[in-house]
């Protein structure tokens, strides 16, 4: 099964104002995986949005992106996220069309955010963040911020700020794939996407 941490970041909460800035992704393999030395772990990978120099000021410059997103989703048989069924995938699926493109046709998707409270585990709150200090994901390994001015700036095409929205949302499929192994045990059923 190819499992995959997957993430975005975006100009707004909304699709309707905002457009996506870059999806993030990190197959999640068993720990020991690659004890053989033969293979290097796995590393997140990131596709982003780009300007057209034709079209420098598009409103909506994300319509390749959207889709390159969605393909690559597709690859995968359970897509790991978290809030990504109250966000990620709602706002990808609200981009494709409004770009008239097909909507993303997942296999499984998990959310974890689910497992940290609720009935399954009283952590202390749902925000990945919260959940990293839980865990004892050290703080270099884990979620950076950004000002709100980066968001705003790599938006506008600043090359520098996405770079950095880029490396905030690779940070975030890190901690979500050590989350993974940590709340798995309490997952009990895993639904099909619609």
């Amino acid at each position: 099964m190819k499992i995959v941490a997957f993430d975005i970041e975006t100009t707004d909460l909304r699709a309707n104002m905002g457009v996506m800035l870059c999806a993030s992704f990190l197959h999640i393999v068993p720990p020991g995986y690659y004890s053989n030395h033969r293979r290097t772990p796995t590393k997140p990978y990131t596709l982003y949005m780009t300007r057209d120099k034709a079209l420098p000021y598009d409103p909506n410059p994300d319509e390749e992106l959207a889709v390159s997103v969605r393909d690559e989703l597709e690859k995968y048989n359970l897509v790991v996220t978290w809030n990504g069924k109250m966000f990620d995938v709602p706002f990808l699926n609200a981009r494709l069309l409004f770009h008239g493109e097909r909507r993303a046709h997942l296999q499984w998707h998990l959310d974890l955010m689910y497992q940290a409270g609720g009935t399954q585990n009283r952590i202390g709150g749902r925000a990945l963040a919260t959940v990293q200090q839980f865990l004892g994901v050290p703080q270099e390994e884990g979620k950076t911020r950004l000002e709100w001015d980066v968001w705003k700036a790599a938006g506008l095409g600043d090359v520098s700020a996405l770079k950095k929205v880029m490396r905030h949302c690779e940070k975030d499929v890190e901690v979500l794939s050590m989350a993974y192994w940590k709340l798995l045990g309490g997952v009990s059923r895993l639904e099909r996407s619609r």
